[in-house]
């Protein structure tokens, strides 16, 4: 018999990697990949003109295809990266992120063992490195609820997305990432695979190391992109209110849509930037004239959530 034919022959994974100027962490989030020792996986780097020597640290791994070309922002690379993908499995690596020894093989397993499994999820790791390069583990979430598709925790909580793998036929059935979400694109992804009834399986394990430090996007401590981040949720929670009308999401995406604008007029408010304030007041009434009665039911779904993460107690 063919081993073409067998129900468990493990399927080509394409591991998509969208960078700009991520020399100082490229090498890491290759070496991860290459680590597995996958049978059948393929890396691709969507490279943004990098100008640090990325392209250079990328040439000593000759099994990378690297695409290096402009784009809109990583969501645009992302969509670019599924569009020339040859795998049947699909994860998003960070230039800043590494996998954990042996993912793929469980991934890998997982997904051959079940043709009508959409997603699998695994647990990620938030570390940071100190100045003297020793790691230090600062959470570590295990997505359980609803095998990492519960909407509460993909409202209220901090989804792991690239500790995410994806049937290929999920993009090929859905619209791509929505660039117009340059920072939140990924959670509206998921929330969309949730509210289509995607099947999903967790990995009693983590699948991702997330990096935080001064450089990131969204996770650093200084937070630099608070503002930005509110605008963004504000956005998606009344767009997916609208889109969820009559069904039983639609009072989760109200109760998130009150507490993004909430959070969005404290967070104005803080820099002096009054005149903002007072606008994303005023949208607030004129969209939900009843958003404090919506603070209640948000305040208990984020206790919920929160009580999914672990911290460390290093």
């Amino acid at each position: 018999m063919n081993d073409d034919s067998r129900t468990d022959r493990l399927p080509r994974i394409t591991v998509i990697t969208p960078c700009r100027n991520g020399a100082r962490f490229i090498a890491e989030a290759v070496e991860s990949v290459r680590r597995q020792g996958y049978p059948d996986v393929e890396h691709i780097v969507l490279d943004a003109c990098s100008t640090d020597g990325t392209l250079a640290v990328l040439g000593r791994y000759p099994e990378v295809a690297v695409i290096s070309e402009s784009d809109a922002g990583p969501h645009d690379a992302m969509n670019r990266g599924v569009s020339r993908t040859n795998g049947e499995v699909v994860g998003f690596l960070n230039v800043d992120d590494f996998y954990p020894d042996g993912v793929l093989h469980e991934v890998g397993r997982t997904f051959a063992a079940d043709a009508n499994l959409d997603l699998v999820v695994g647990g990620s790791i938030v570390f940071e490195d100190d100045g003297a390069g020793r790691r230090q583990v600062l959470f570590l979430r295990s997505h359980r609820a609803a095998n990492g598709l519960w909407i509460p925790e993909l409202t209220f909580g901090v989804p792991g997305f690239n500790g995410c793998f994806f049937r290929r036929r999920v993009f090929e059935a859905a619209d791509n990432f929505r660039i117009d979400y340059p920072l939140t694109g990924e959670r509206l992804f998921l929330l969309r695979l949730a509210l289509a009834g995607r099947t999903s399986k967790l990995l009693d394990r983590p699948t991702i190391w997330y990096r935080l430090h001064p450089q990131s996007r969204t996770i650093n401590r200084e937070m630099r992109q608070l503002a930005e981040i509110s605008r963004e949720y504000v956005r998606m929670s009344l767009e997916l209110t609208r889109r969820c009308i009559g069904r039983p999401e639609h009072r989760i995406f109200l109760a998130w849509h009150a507490f993004e604008a909430v959070k969005l007029i404290v967070r104005s408010l803080r820099p002096g930037r009054l005149a903002e304030a007072i606008q994303a007041f005023a949208a607030l009434n004129r969209n939900d004239p009843l958003w404090l009665f919506r603070l209640a039911e948000a305040l208990r779904l984020r206790r919920a959530v929160r009580r999914l993460d672990v911290r460390s107690e290093q």
